[in-house]
């Protein structure tokens, strides 16, 4: 079974939510809702094999990670070179992130995207694999 889940902070309060087996669609919705402020982290997970995928921050830049059925580690790089700083609110918390290491929007759509598929071509170059 896939997961979405998502953040919702108001205020004081934070509300977490979550959608059972979503369409690319709704995960897609939820990408463009995250606002780097209110809306700050979303994840899709699936149970067996355990496999997750998260995109954070918002509005124009995402920090794209997560890890594969076989354990490794993953982050989608951007195509920017260099190391300007950029700061970006992630699962409510402020970091400061290499703009090389953040995606844009449909970007970060196009890794969902070949997550739900299994990344049947394997991964990209784009895909750092630890």
């Amino acid at each position: 079974m896939i997961t979405l889940a998502g953040d919702d902070r108001g205020g004081s309060k934070t509300r977490d939510w979550e959608v059972e087996n979503p369409d690319l669609e709704r995960i897609t919705r939820s990408i463009a809702d995250l606002d780097g402020h209110r809306l700050t982290e979303i994840s899709v997970t699936e149970d067996d094999p355990f496999r997750y995928l998260s995109i954070a921050g918002g509005p124009d830049l995402y920090l794209v990670t997560g890890e594969s059925a076989n354990g490794e580690i993953l982050h989608l790089k951007g195509p920017e070179d260099g190391s300007e700083e950029v700061r970006l609110i992630c699962g409510g918390q402020m970091g400061v992130f290499e703009r090389s290491a953040l995606v844009i929007q449909d970007q970060a759509i196009g890794a969902v995207s070949e997550f739900l598929k299994r990344f049947p071509d394997g991964f990209r170059d784009a895909w750092s694999v630890e």
